[in-house]
């Protein structure tokens, strides 16, 4: 199974434009928070001390969570284009279970959305130094790369179970420019949780990467809001945490809710590549 995970590494980062469309909803956040949304925020919030640095680690959190659900999809569209192609079948001529071919997209998926976001992070820390003196501990750094491992592979899973039935890479591409225009607000980049209507507020939170992005947060975001008046509303406001039952979750509750949605993901990705049931599908879509 490794020569196909570093097949597939290969073949993403081979291809410069996938690359970077791959992040693109995450750039257009990133880009849109530095020209239109930092400037109104910060007179929102401009009777906090540090303000501006506390609204760069908040798009920090939101870039990240966002290239967790783009990045894994567009490595892990590679399925679909080998399916196409009849490249998928010479594969399994090899003798490769169906069930190890498939999940060696999940992991190059899962490696590649962590890488990305690795990049992300040190292109935004690096701007966010130079522009605000923004300094991030380094003491976060491995709690961080947990975050971002855990985030690409539930994106990873996610984006192989929605992409499985589709039967053409053109399908996939279209599936990708939704979710990369939408995935913005579903993490509450563009605009922030706390004052989207109800609604909005509910679809956000049947939303894997909005418990990212709030672990990102809460991360990131601890000691500019520690001993600060009114800080829990500007929690709820922010997205740093989300509010279920009443109550705004904690770190250790968003990365539960996480591994929860990862297990019920695996489970049935796994049912999904076992054999007879990709042979069925395969009979279906012929």
């Amino acid at each position: 199974m490794l020569p196909l995970i570093q097949r597939n590494f290969t073949l993403f980062f081979r291809k410069r434009a996938g690359v970077f469309f791959s992040v693109l909803g995450a750039l257009i956040s990133f880009v849109l928070f530095i020209i239109f949304l930092k400037n109104n925020m910060l007179h929102s919030w401009s009777q906090l001390e540090n303000p501006a640095k506390m609204l760069d680690l908040w798009v920090i959190g939101g870039t990240l969570a966002v290239t967790s659900m783009t990045a894994t999809l567009n490595s892990i569209s590679q399925m679909v284009a080998d399916i196409e192609k009849n490249v998928y079948d010479d594969i399994r001529l090899t003798g490769i279970t169906n069930s190890k071919i498939q999940f060696s997209y999940i992991i190059s998926a899962t490696i590649i959305g962590t890488v990305m976001q690795i990049i992300l992070f040190i292109v935004m820390a690096i701007y966010f130094k130079h522009i605000d003196n923004l300094n991030i501990s380094g003491a976060l750094y491995g709690k961080l790369l947990g975050i971002a491992i855990l985030a690409a592979f539930v994106g990873s899973v996610l984006n192989y179970i929605l992409i499985y039935f589709m039967k053409s890479i053109d399908t996939v591409g279209k599936l990708s420019s939704i979710v990369g225009a939408m995935s913005g607000f579903l993490v509450g980049t563009y605009i922030p949780v706390g004052i989207l209507p109800t609604f909005a507020q509910n679809l956000v939170k049947i939303t894997p990467g909005a418990y990212a992005a709030a672990l990102y947060r809460q991360l990131l975001m601890h000691d500019s809001l520690n001993n600060v008046t009114g800080a829990l509303a500007i929690k709820k406001e922010l997205g740093v945490g989300l509010v279920l039952n009443g109550h705004l979750t904690t770190i250790s509750q968003n990365a539960m809710i996480l591994m929860g949605i990862l297990i019920v993901l695996l489970l049935i990705s796994l049912f999904m590549s076992t054999e007879g049931f990709y042979k069925k599908i395969k009979l279906r879509m012929e």
